[in-house]
């Protein structure tokens, strides 16, 4: 109307055309307007060009809006006596209310013109439930229902009603239209089942089920050596697989055009067990560098921290204050304030860093364990299990032990011979595993 296309209105009455008192406000200033299209209403005739026909207009806007509000307001304590008395208020398609409860709709529904047979909305939910377990899809329940019969029904809305519990005769209360569930649902007391409640529970535990696999971040099962071997032939990324009849794991060689072959045209391989026991063993070779590289970043990071501006701003307040104690002022107590500040900065500090220092952490807490350090700290002080002369080389014999001991772990039981900390501490500092003629060549490590 606003680029005069329009040049008459024509409504049987106002309460067609608005029911909102802001909006027939609206519209009788835009009919009333110079230019305005004509307004015709059947029953009940306006003169707008007069100040009484606005104001009469501008009345029936209120009364109209009236009316909605007192038919929400009726409805909603219909629906709360309703479900206060236990009835059913909504029926799903295939269902209606009889007496408060539901019941199959039997009555007919369409027509089938070659054979002239008569379905009902209750025959085609059916038809529709046996495709959907049938298929495990409701997108062919959907296609089903719209190509077979023409009845193409809301297709966000056909995973609600399969899985409406009211279709099993249960009494259900309000509805989350997102994720298709419905509060305080009494299994058998909503009415006569449509179908059996036990092949639909099962039905609903199929489609919740691949629902939430398909909701998974990754349905792939990470495996500890992982994206971590090569063939050392082709420079391939080595794959893994499972053998025949087996749950043993075996890497192999992707690429087809691998230029090594073993007898009975085989590609570079190896069995998972094996190889990871050779792994561990390499890096309990390697104890000694792995050690020596903590030892390195967790200078560094001493240094970082002890170098840090509120660190070296408490050591100046703490010389200045040492000066004070030695003209005699009585300062002694704020200087021992300012070193437990400094000393909990530093373990602070000392506290965070990467997988290195987390690792080497582990190890020095474990030879205290065995007596290597006293329990409240101090001087190293060696035992008849292990000599140590040095934090580096309790480290290293840590972690020597350890993966000594999972790499004969893994030899009888895999992957799952080695635990939680060890699997972690493998995926950290591995960082590919060389594989040539079917046996471990070399190992390189994230230092």
């Amino acid at each position: 109307m606003d680029g005069r296309s329009v040049s008459k209105v024509i409504a049987t009455r106002w309460d067609r055309l608005s029911r909102s008192a802001s909006e027939t406000c609206r519209l009788v200033d835009v009919f009333a307007a110079d230019g305005a299209p004509e307004l015709v209403l059947l029953d009940d005739p306006m003169d707008l060009t007069t100040i009484g026909g606005r104001m009469q207009l501008r009345l029936l806007g209120v009364i109209a809006q009236g009316e909605v509000e007192r038919l929400r307001e009726r409805s909603a304590a219909g629906k709360a006596h309703r479900k206060a008395k236990g009835l059913i208020d909504v029926a799903p398609f295939g269902t209606h209310v009889v007496g408060g409860l539901l019941q199959p709709d039997r009555r007919p529904y369409i027509c089938l013109l070659e054979s002239r047979a008569e379905l009902t909305r209750a025959d085609l939910l059916l038809e529709a439930f046996s495709q959907a377990a049938a298929a495990g899809s409701m997108h062919s329940a959907w296609r089903h229902l719209g190509s077979t019969y023409g009845v193409w029904l809301d297709r966000a809305g056909m995973r609600r009603l399969l899985l409406n519990p009211a279709l099993r005769g249960a009494r259900v209360g309000k509805r989350n239209k997102t994720a298709a569930t419905w509060a305080d649902v009494v299994e058998g007391a909503g009415g006569e089942p449509l179908i059996a409640p036990e092949e639909h529970q099962k039905f609903e535990a199929m489609i919740r089920g691949a629902m939430a696999r398909r909701n998974t971040a990754d349905k792939r099962v990470q495996h500890v050596l992982a994206s971590k071997v090569i063939c050392g032939h082709c420079g391939t990324l080595m794959g893994r697989g499972t053998v025949t009849r087996s749950d043993h794991g075996r890497y192999f060689c992707r690429n087809e055009e691998c230029e090594w072959l073993i007898p009975r045209r085989r590609r570079n391989s190896i069995p998972e067990r094996p190889l990871l026991e050779a792994v561990l063993e390499a890096m309990a070779g390697q104890a000694d560098v792995v050690a020596a590289a903590m030892e390195r970043q967790a200078r560094r990071r001493d240094e970082a921290v002890a170098s840090a501006p509120e660190v070296q701003k408490l050591q100046d307040d703490r010389q200045r204050y040492l000066g004070y104690l030695a003209n005699g002022d009585p300062v002694q107590t704020v200087i021992d304030t300012l070193d437990q500040q400094i000393a909990a900065l530093l373990e602070a500090g000392s506290s965070e860093g990467g997988h290195l220092l987390e690792l080497r952490a582990w190890a020095l807490r474990r030879q205290r364990v065995i007596g290597v350090f006293p329990p409240g700290g101090g001087e190293m002080v060696p035992t008849s299990e292990v000599e140590v002369t040095s934090e580096e080389q309790a480290v290293a014999t840590a972690l020597r032990q350890s993966w000594e001991r999972n790499a004969r772990s893994a030899a009888i039981n895999g992957e799952a011979g080695i635990g939680p900390g060890i699997w972690q501490e493998i995926r950290d500092l591995l960082r590919e595993a060389v594989v040539e003629d079917k046996r471990l060549v070399r190992i390189e490590l994230n230092l």
